[in-house]
Parts: C-alpha cells; structure tokens; sequence
C-alpha cells in the first residue's frame, strides 16, 4: 500500500508540472496561429487591390494581442510579440503605396481597404 502512495505521489509531482508546460505550449501555439490568420486576411485583402481584383473591399476582423501592424512605403508588416515568445513577422511588397491608419489595439475592427490615387488606403476602424 505504501509503495503504490509513494507511486501516486511522485507521478503527481512529476505529471502536473509537465501537463502546465503542455498547456502552455498549446496556448502559445494558438496565439501564433491567431496571428497568422489575422495576417493572411490583411494580406490576402490587400493583395487582392494591389492587383486589381477589386477596388475596395471591407473586412470584420479580430486584431489578436501582440499584433502590431506597419507600412513603409510599398511595404506592409504585421509583426506578433508576446513576452515569452518568439517574434513573428509576415512582410509583402506591395506595387503600390500603401496609407494605413492601423489598431489601437486588440479587438474586433472592420477594415476598410481602396486603392485611392494609386495609393492603397487601409484603415481599421473599432466595432463597438
């Protein structure tokens, strides 16, 4: 009988902690994978202008914590940065220039998206 407590006990001791850790990495994993689908549809979206595919076109999307969104130019990045984790950054050059009026923060936004003088503009406006 002792031996099957000391048994319990230390696949207790040992399990829960390596169950947290697998938890946590799962956690993490959807995270990124939430960054990554948020990136593929501002792409997508904005790609679709860029080559003419349609002229203006309006999202609801879900701006996932840690996702910061920049332009430079012909140049559109969204970068993932969580504490803990690996950098993520998904970056397309663009034929045309691109405006962007960016997040605030997470949350659900409707993005607006035209090509406007030769000039993509891109803004996210908060759905309240």
């Amino acid at each position: 009988m002792l031996l099957i407590a000391i048994g319990l006990s230390t696949a207790v001791l040992v399990g829960v902690p390596i169950l947290m850790y697998a938890m946590d990495t799962l956690g993490a994993a959807s995270q990124v994978e939430r960054a990554s689908l948020f990136a593929d549809r501002v792409h997508n979206v904005t790609r679709s202008i860029d080559i003419g595919t349609a002229n203006n076109v309006a999202i609801e999307i879900n701006v996932p914590e840690g996702v910061v969104i920049t332009s430079d130019g012909t140049t559109l990045t969204i970068t993932f940065e969580r504490e803990g984790m690996e950098t993520r950054t998904w970056s397309v050059v663009y034929n045309h220039s691109i405006v962007l009026v960016g997040p605030m923060g997470a949350g659900n936004y409707i993005v607006y998206v035209q090509l406007s003088s030769a000039t993509i503009e891109i803004t996210f406006s908060l759905v309240t």
